[in-house]
């Protein structure tokens, strides 16, 4: 089966036919291309943009996942100002069938296809994963989401989910002092207001009073090794360590912890401290459930794609 299939996130959209094979468990993507959205009115013009420069003109099926709230067969994106109707796709890609799922949801639906290449082990956990347990999926970029996957008798199923605007846990004096200054110019801090890109200079005013400097110079000067920039990134990573421990905890995920997007790479130096691991396993009486749990990072820049096909794949029992 081939599938248009569609990652719009809030900074980049990326887009691919999806070639599946239930019965061999496999997908391949075929001409692969990346656009910057800042670049385009909508998501209509991007699939034009893709048309043009690919060799197939039209789809039989197509399958988006969008970083935002979708209500029936609609999504408003979080982080972009686009609007998008699968009666809209429909149309402009000459599909008989569109089905749109959350960006987070199709990362649930890719862990089915990722292979040891794909993930870079940032926690080992002392559980040998069964292929029933739960998974956990969590998305660090423009913005900040959860998802979740279960292996059910009719095949993965991972529920669409809203944990970034939740309210933020701390774990320590040191996180309620953080919270605390940010809460005096907004009295609701959400997970994605700390996890997400804009939590490093969010951090980064409140520690070190540097007002202006973006994610990016942060992690620079991290890197050239500014110790204030870098106790942004410790920071951070503890707010995260805490967020995973909690969700794992909460759904019993023993099957892991996948982290997703291209602020959880650039952490990357900041989850191998020690402040990111003791915050995701210190659950008292519970750490020994924690210790049983893996964390990885997704290097596949394109999981979300295969997510999309195997969703695709799932709906139509091929």
């Amino acid at each position: 089966m081939k599938t248009l299939v569609a990652d719009i996130g809030g900074t980049n959209s990326r887009l691919a036919f999806a070639v599946t094979s239930k019965n061999e468990k496999k997908i391949e993507l075929e001409n692969i291309q990346k656009f910057r959205n800042s670049n385009f009115k909508n998501f209509d013009e991007v699939i034009e943009e893709y048309f043009s420069i690919s060799d197939d003109t039209s789809a039989n099926q197509m399958c988006i996942a969008a970083a935002g709230i979708i209500s029936g067969a609609t999504v408003e994106m979080s982080n972009l100002n686009w609007k998008i109707t699968a009666s809209s796709l429909k149309k402009i890609a000459n599909a008989k069938k569109v089905l749109i799922i959350n960006d987070l949801q199709a990362q649930g639906y890719a862990l089915d296809f990722l292979k040891p290449k794909d993930l870079e082990t940032l926690i080992e956990g002392n559980h040998s994963i069964d292929p029933h347990d739960i998974k956990l999926v969590c998305g660090m970029g423009t913005g900040f989401n959860v998802a979740i996957s279960y292996q059910t008798p009719f095949g993965t199923f991972v529920p669409a989910s809203e944990y970034g605007h939740a309210r933020i846990t701390i774990a320590n004096k040191k996180q309620n002092s953080i919270i605390k200054e940010l809460e005096k110019t907004s009295s609701f801090i959400s997970y994605e207001n700390i996890l997400a890109g804009q939590g490093l200079s969010r951090l980064d005013q409140v520690l070190n009073q540097k007002i202006g400097r973006t994610p990016s110079d942060i992690l620079a000067a991290a890197d050239a090794g500014d110790t204030e920039a870098k106790e942004v990134g410790i920071q951070l990573a503890g707010f995260a360590g805490q967020a995973f421990g909690d969700f794992a905890l909460m759904n019993m995920a023993i099957g892991g912890v996948y982290l997703i997007g291209g602020v959880a790479r650039s952490l990357m130096p900041f989850f191998k401290e020690e402040n990111f691991r003791r915050n995701f396993y210190e659950r008292g009486k519970f750490s020994k459930i924690i210790k049983k749990i893996s964390v990885h990072l997704i290097k596949d820049d394109y999981a979300a794609l295969k997510g999309c096909a195997n969703y695709s794949n799932i709906l139509s029992r091929e």
